[in-house]
């Protein structure tokens, strides 16, 4: 009998939606023509996060292919996202990030308030009444909606609400207290891949022990949990198997300082844990050796993180350990993965890089819990052309970077048939068969 992800994905995406093949989902311009048609103006995806537009004249300028979406906070405090552009002959009103009093054009000076209104048109009387009515010159809207404080965009205005579009992943995230956290930093970098390639790349645990070997050290990668849940899918390590080497190694685990150090260098070095968390666990390598038998390795460093949380005015006492070591990854359609665990996150989309499909921006979001009352850390921003400039990412980032270029070239291959779905690549398969459902209407 059959799982569940691989009864779903047995079938793959060839049996249904455009007649492409798998090579050109990645390298086909009229494949990327048909997502900007078809997919992007028409699904849920993320715009910017609530801190970019925080006071009233605040906004963010979002791209996606070729078109720019401009979120701004209105006097009344509310979110609206507007096409971005002028009314009169097309042009942007707005660029990038910053505050204003009304959104005025920079070419002829046509001018609108902050929750779209018409405010002014230079010379009236030399235009047709009816063409610049407040009415028929009101900037055109997207659905905003707000989730977990990010801030999503739906150029559809027809299309079903974002608690709808999200479904589970809303209830399932929000146990990690992600819906409370702040966001400290956003790092965005290019990547030369196809959009879906990236994010392909955070949606399952199975390349591992090809792509980040030493991770084994610390992980047993054997027996990942992966589901899918309409367009949306999860995997997450099973319980007690963060913490110790995996199975696939002739290694017992029983150097317990080894195998913590390994876990700290790692997944400390990208902030999937707090840097306080990992102080703490790094100071207290005497206490591991001394460890009894029936003491797990991550039991103990879970009861760091309730302890340094606690410490700095952050409750964590209800979760389980499974929930501070390694949490769920939950991967939203279609270009939005949240790797999360109590306390903290890291968050990535993935987008095309303009018109060229065979690049790729991939943000980072880095959030955490800040403890009630207390002053929200500033928002940092950081841009980087060439992701190698800066070594912030972690060796487990850079791996994967530095494996998707090369992927890229790959997929060109004549020689490259197609996929072979197996159970981890469910939600690869998933993600690949809602896609198509889009592109087919």
């Amino acid at each position: 009998m059959t799982s569940t992800a691989e009864s779903r994905t047995s079938t793959g995406y060839r049996s249904s939606g455009p007649e492409f093949g798998i090579r050109d989902r990645y390298i086909s311009p009229e494949f990327a023509r048909m997502e900007n048609e078809k997919l992007w103006p028409h699904v849920w995806q993320v715009a910017c996060r609530v801190e970019e537009v925080q006071n009233p004249g605040d906004y963010c300028e979002y791209t996606i292919a070729d078109q720019s979406i401009l979120l701004v906070r209105s006097e009344d405090g509310e979110i609206k996202a507007f096409h971005n552009a002028c009314q009169h002959r097309g042009m942007r009103l707005k660029e990038g990030r910053g505050s204003c009093a009304e959104l005025r054009c920079r070419s002829h000076a046509w001018c609108w308030n902050l929750d779209g209104s018409l405010n002014e048109v230079i010379d009236p009387q030399d235009f047709d009444p009816d063409a610049i009515s407040p009415e028929a010159l009101r900037l055109p809207e997207c659905q905003a909606a707000v989730w977990a404080g990010f801030v999503f965009i739906n150029m559809d205005l027809e299309a079903p609400s974002l608690e709808e579009f999200l479904g589970p992943v809303r209830s399932n995230v929000e146990h990690y207290g992600i819906d409370k956290m702040t966001c400290t930093r956003i790092r965005t970098t290019v990547i030369d891949a196809n959009w879906k390639l990236c994010h392909e790349a955070f949606v399952e645990t199975y390349h591992a022990v090809g792509t980040h070997p030493q991770a084994l050290r610390y992980l047993d990668d054997t027996g990942m949990i992966y589901s899918q849940h309409g367009d949306h899918g999860m995997h997450r390590i099973r319980p007690g198997n963060m913490g110790k080497p995996s199975t696939r190694l002739e290694d017992d685990g029983s150097d317990r300082t080894d195998v913590l150090m390994a876990l700290l260098a790692d997944l400390g070095e990208f902030d999937y844990y707090n840097e306080q968390d990992v102080e703490m666990a790094s100071s207290l390598m005497e206490t591991v050796k001394a460890l009894p038998d029936d003491v797990s390795l991550g039991s103990f460093f879970a009861g760091i993180r309730r302890q340094q949380s606690a410490a700095e005015g952050v409750d964590l006492s209800h979760y389980e350990d499974s929930d501070l070591l390694a949490g769920e990854l939950w991967n939203v359609f279609p270009n939005f993965s949240i790797p999360c665990n109590a306390g903290n996150a890291l968050i990535l989309r993935f987008r095309p890089n303009g018109l060229n499909h065979e690049q790729s921006l991939l943000d980072v979001y880095y959030l955490k819990l800040v403890p009630e009352g207390a002053e929200r850390p500033p928002l940092e921003s950081e841009y980087y052309q060439d992701w190698r400039d800066t070594k912030l990412w972690g060796t487990v980032m850079m791996q994967d970077f530095t494996n998707l270029p090369i992927w890229q070239r790959g997929v060109h291959s004549i020689g490259y048939r197609g996929p072979v779905w197996g159970r981890p690549d469910g939600n690869v398969a998933n993600l690949h068969r809602a896609l198509a459902e889009y592109l087919s209407k």
